[in-house]
């Protein structure tokens, strides 16, 4: 049985790979509702996937949202979860909590190429050097500018 839920699980990642969310979608419901435990005892990747398919493909966003959080409740350490909560927030239009989430995904794994991306094409900025001062400010500017130098130094860019 664990094998058969692995195999849709995996089906189900191949078809989301190939851009075919609805048949995602199809497959990821066929193996939750194929388990007799509830919901909540469902394992947690499971269900965090199941959360972002049914926010992309089913739509409901509330419930979406309800089981991305419940995965991370289980198992907080998979970055992977975080990367689907806020593709969930975007799809809603919460940009706030979508960055929020992303940056807690990359607490986990500075690395996640997925994460950084998606704060990419969000175009994200750094927090000024001086909170006090408004951004534009010649001090923050110059001061950004200066971090911004000291940190390709020292991963070794020109």
């Amino acid at each position: 049985m664990a094998s058969e839920h692995e195999e849709l699980f995996n089906k189900s990642l191949e078809f989301l790979k190939q851009g075919k969310s609805l048949e995602a979608f199809q497959v990821m419901k066929q193996l939750i509702d194929d388990t007799q435990s509830s919901i909540y005892e469902i394992e947690p990747r499971y269900l965090s996937y199941y959360g972002y398919l049914t926010g992309t493909a089913g739509h409901d966003y509330r419930r979406a949202i309800e089981l991305c959080n419940e995965a991370i409740k289980k198992e907080f350490f998979h970055p992977d979860f975080y990367l689907n909560l806020g593709r969930i927030y975007l799809l809603i239009s919460n940009r706030h909590m979508a960055v929020k989430t992303f940056y807690k995904g990359l607490r986990i794994d500075r690395t996640n190429k997925e994460l950084i991306e998606e704060i990419q094409k969000l175009g994200v900025r750094k927090e000024p050097v001086f909170s006090f001062f408004e951004r534009e400010n010649p001090m923050n500017r110059f001061a950004g500018r200066i971090r911004a130098s000291i940190r390709r130094l020292l991963k070794g860019e020109k």
